[in-house]
C-alpha cells in the first residue's frame, strides 16, 4: 500500500487502490527522474498521422490541422460487491508536456510526474480485427483484471473525440463486475508496453464530488460516464440500460 501512504492526496473521497503492489510509487520508480522528460518532432507514428485538411469556406480555400487516428472505447464498469466504480489511473505523458510547457511559460521549474496521472474510464483503440465488446473484454482483463462475458458488455453512447483536432468515434459500454470474475495476475496494462496502470475503486456515494472536483485531473469520459450511470442507477434504484444520445 505504498501510494496511500506516501501521497495520501492521491486517494481522495474514498478511493481505495486495488493494484497494492502497483500504485503511484511504483509508476513513479519506473519512470526514473523528470530531467529525462524532452519532447521530440514526431517523424512518424503507427497510432497517429497529422495532416492538413484542405476545404473551402465562403469561396475562399481553408486550412484545419487534423489529426488521423483510431476510434476508441470506454467502459463505465460497477463492482457490485464494492458497491463503487472501478476507475484507472496511469501517468499520460501528453499532460505532463502541457503542465511542462506552462513551467516553462511562468519561469518555473518542470512540475513533479506525480501531476500528470490522470483519473480514466478503463479503455482501449479500436485498431484490432475484433468486434467492439471483444476489444472491451480485452481491455477490462488487461487494464483491470476480469473477466467479463461478452454478453454482459451494453452500449450505452458514442460521442466525437477531440473534435478539433481528431473528430474520432468514442464509444462508450456499460459492464458489471464483482469479486468472482477477478483474475489472479491480471490488469495493471502491459508493462511491455511502457503501461503501468493502477486499478481503483470509487465509492459509489462520493463519486459526484470527485467528478466535480476540478482539482482531479480527469478525462471527459470518465465524468459523463460516472455521472450517466450514477443519476440512472439512484432514480431508478438499479441501472436501466437507456441509450444515450451523443451531443
Amino acid at each position: 500500500m505504498a501510494g496511500p501512504i506516501k501521497y495520501p492526496n492521491m486517494y481522495p473521497y474514498g478511493v481505495k487502490t486495488l493494484t497494492p503492489g502497483q500504485t503511484v510509487v511504483e509508476a513513479l520508480d519506473m519512470l526514473g527522474p523528470e530531467s529525462s522528460f524532452r519532447l521530440e518532432p514526431l517523424e512518424s507514428s503507427m497510432y497517429i498521422t497529422p495532416k492538413a485538411a484542405m476545404y473551402n469556406f465562403r469561396g475562399k480555400e481553408r486550412r484545419w490541422d487534423v489529426v488521423e487516428s483510431h476510434a476508441s472505447v470506454g467502459v463505465v464498469l460497477y463492482h457490485k460487491d464494492l458497491d463503487a466504480w472501478i476507475i484507472v489511473r496511469q501517468f499520460r505523458p501528453a499532460v505532463y508536456a502541457t503542465l511542462m510547457r506552462e513551467a516553462e511559460a511562468a519561469g518555473k521549474p518542470k512540475p513533479p510526474y506525480s501531476e500528470a496521472f490522470t483519473y480514466e474510464l478503463c479503455a482501449g483503440l479500436i485498431d484490432k480485427d475484433k468486434s467492439n465488446p471483444e476489444i472491451c473484454k480485452e481491455e477490462i482483463m488487461e487494464e483491470c483484471g476480469f473477466d467479463v462475458p461478452l454478453e454482459g458488455i451494453h452500449e450505452i453512447g458514442v460521442g466525437i473525440a477531440s473534435a478539433g483536432t481528431q473528430g474520432c468515434p468514442h464509444i462508450m459500454y456499460y459492464a458489471e463486475v464483482d469479486s468472482s470474475m477477478a483474475v489472479a495476475g491480471a490488469g495493471g496494462g502491459l508493462l511491455g508496453h511502457g503501461e503501468c496502470i493502477e486499478v481503483l475503486a470509487l465509492p459509489f456515494e462520493s463519486c459526484q464530488q470527485f467528478v466535480l472536483d476540478g482539482k482531479l485531473p480527469k478525462s471527459p469520459g470518465l465524468m459523463f460516464g460516472i455521472t450517466w450511470a450514477y443519476f440512472n442507477k439512484l432514480q431508478n434504484g438499479e441501472l436501466v440500460l437507456q441509450s444515450v444520445l451523443p451531443a
